[in-house]
């Protein structure tokens, strides 16, 4: 029953990750100053593949899997869940119109802020629920794993191929992606850090060791 409880907040932490990621990316959409990288490729592909924006994106991140495996990084359940997850709290999101468009040009940069820094922490989040990394973030670590590279150094490398990929294949570029290619390696590893640190708290520990015994066990060999 205790590990059931523990496993339950380990998806819902999940969850809670990849919903405040969706929300990240439709402030940056809505910010109309340039979306992110992945999504500048996923456009440009549009125009030379048949299929629709929602299918190439899981194309995208089923290439990342395959790519990451020999690396080290194997998918879970969250990497499964990431790809579904995310697309469907965006649409959600938009449909809903739960973040309203302003023309105003100091809003919509305040909103450009907000998406890179809420993408930057929803990513340190959902990889601290231990459950697994998205499509993207497995081939981040993996090159992290192979290259020794810091977690910033790879991510803002990774987002400067892409969206050098989707410009040259005709997808929208704007100042919000060069902001979003800069900074959201830096913003994950900040937020990858603070959720480390949160895992160090004793009393923390104390209670999801009371749930789980395997998880104290597991952090002891560890250290």
């Amino acid at each position: 029953m205790k590990k059931t409880i523990f496993h339950l907040l380990q998806l819902s932490w999940l969850m809670l990750g990849l919903f405040l990621y969706g929300l990240s990316l439709v402030f940056i959409v809505e910010g109309y100053l340039g979306i992110s990288p992945w999504d500048v490729l996923h456009m440009g592909l549009t125009g030379y593949l048949p299929f629709t924006f929602g299918q190439i994106m899981i194309g995208a991140g089923l290439l990342c899997i395959l790519v990451a495996y020999p690396m080290g990084v194997k998918p879970s359940l969250a990497t499964i869940l990431n790809m579904i997850f995310i697309g469907v709290f965006v649409d959600l999101i938009i449909n809903q119109g739960w973040i309203p468009s302003y023309e105003s040009y100091v809003v919509r940069v305040i909103y450009l802020l907000i998406g890179v820094m809420g993408c930057g922490f929803a990513t340190g989040m959902y990889i601290s629920a231990r459950m697994g990394t998205g499509p993207r973030d497995s081939l981040m670590m993996g090159l992290h794993k192979i290259t020794g590279w810091r977690i910033g150094v790879v991510r803002t490398a990774i987002e400067l191929v892409v969206v050098s990929l989707g410009f040259f294949l005709g997808g929208p570029v704007g100042i919000g992606t060069l902001i979003f290619s800069l900074c959201i390696g830096w913003a994950t590893e900040i937020s990858m850090n603070f959720f480390n640190n949160c895992a160090r708290n004793e009393w923390l520990m104390n209670y999801l060791g009371h749930l789980n015994p395997g998880l104290v066990q597991k952090r002891e060999v560890q250290s």
